[in-house]
């Protein structure tokens, strides 16, 4: 049967020379606190940086542990320092904890973990008992080092999308890995210059910019200037559901001038905007009628209907001349917003067109999106932008 300095020492995983020299349960009641106190074998040497030194001292320290049931637990062991060929003293490292840290491993990774569950820095701290700068000084180091360790794999198929941190103006940037599925770069702010932070953020850990063979994104003149400047060898590719966005667009501002005249167009607005294939048959029926009665919305809604079906259609046969079709069948409608859309598909054509030979979109930067904005809801946003940067890697 095990004692009690064995199973504490196998639940430390302590590995030679260390061992349990005491166990002590002080206090009453609630506040006992469990003191484990460690030493190591005699004439032994320790490593620093590879290579072994005599014992020069000793430093006392502790460290905050994972709680026993639930009592606090704290870790004691009088660390050796050794000197080291340039004759400096340095403290060696123990195999329970960080350098410099004052919690063990265990009850740092029990930390990680409550955060990657989704809670925030003050929950956690209000849990474990400790403060709310603690627990992002562990999250901080954890991530800085998991992220310097890190080795991105070429990034070849990049996704750009911007995400707001907390309510108001407060934005980022994240680069996604569309392949590979993963969040390869993040940047405050969603302009050029949060543009070429996040490609910095990427290159910083390991890839290369210039094996990005596309970019896809929204129409943003920031992150257009980002690619074409920074990413020349790359195709810039529209995503096509921020096509489909600014078609509705289209279509809700000419419901919105119609709505002025004719009143039983109010209520509308969801009919409209939702696809055909997802409406209940008496509201494709109301639908209907109401564009029989009313052209010009009427008119623009079977345009909307058309561009959706000619992007469906692209992913069997990468067909691009229906488009061109649809553009030109578009401008004969005359409707000032749908004019404007169409011009703004030929000022992007570029981007457009290579749609139709990548099929890219932003799809994947979007469930990231989603993620992030449940990381903030739960979190009850972020005071601190690079709280919520360390939250999102």
């Amino acid at each position: 049967m095990m004692t009690d300095h064995e199973l504490f020492a196998a639940a430390l995983s302590l590995p030679w020379p260390w061992y349990i020299k005491q166990v002590v349960f002080e206090g009453n009641g609630e506040d006992k606190v469990l003191h484990i106190y460690l030493s190591h074998r005699r004439r032994v040497k320790f490593s620093h940086e590879g290579k072994a030194y005599p014992i020069y001292d000793h430093q006392q320290r502790q460290w905050e542990h994972l709680k026993f049931f639930q009592h606090r637990c704290i870790v004691h062991a009088a660390v050796p320092r050794v000197k080291v060929d340039e004759g400096n003293v340095k403290l060696v490292e123990v195999p329970w904890a960080q350098a410099g840290s004052s919690f063990t491993l265990l009850y740092e990774y029990d930390v990680m973990n409550l955060i990657a569950g989704g809670m925030n820095n003050s929950k956690v701290g209000e849990r474990l008992g400790i403060g709310a700068k603690r627990v992002f000084r562990i999250v901080n180091r954890h991530v800085s080092q998991a992220l310097s360790l890190q080795s991105l794999d070429p990034v070849k198929e990049l996704s750009v999308d911007e995400t707001s941190s907390k309510k108001g103006h407060n934005y980022l940037t994240i680069f996604a890995d569309r392949e590979r599925k993963k969040v390869v770069g993040v940047a405050v702010g969603k302009d050029y210059e949060a543009f070429a932070h996040a490609l910095i953020d990427m290159e910083v850990r390991g890839a290369n910019r210039e094996e990005v063979r596309s970019v896809t994104m929204d129409m943003s003149t920031s992150y257009i200037k980002g690619a074409k400047e920074d990413l020349p060898q790359a195709s810039i590719v529209f995503d096509r559901f921020h096509i489909a966005k600014k078609m509705n667009e289209a279509v809700d501002e000419i419901r919105r001038q119609d709505q002025r005249s004719y009143k039983n167009l109010k209520n509308s607005r969801y009919l409209w905007l939702r696809n055909n294939n997802k409406l209940k048959e008496d509201q494709r029926q109301h639908l209907e009628d109401l564009a029989v009665s009313h052209p010009n919305i009427g008119t623009a809604y079977r345009l909307k209907e058309q561009l959706h079906a000619i992007f469906n259609d692209a992913q069997h046969n990468w067909r691009i001349a229906p488009l061109r079709a649809w553009m030109k069948l578009a401008a004969k409608s005359k409707l000032a917003p749908i004019l404007k859309f169409v011009n703004m598909m030929k000022r992007h054509w570029y981007g457009i067109k290579s749609y139709f030979k990548r099929l890219a979109t932003n799809a994947y930067a979007e469930r990231v999106n989603l993620k992030i904005q449940e990381i903030k809801r739960s979190a009850k946003g972020y005071r601190n932008q690079y709280n919520f940067i360390f939250k999102i890697h």
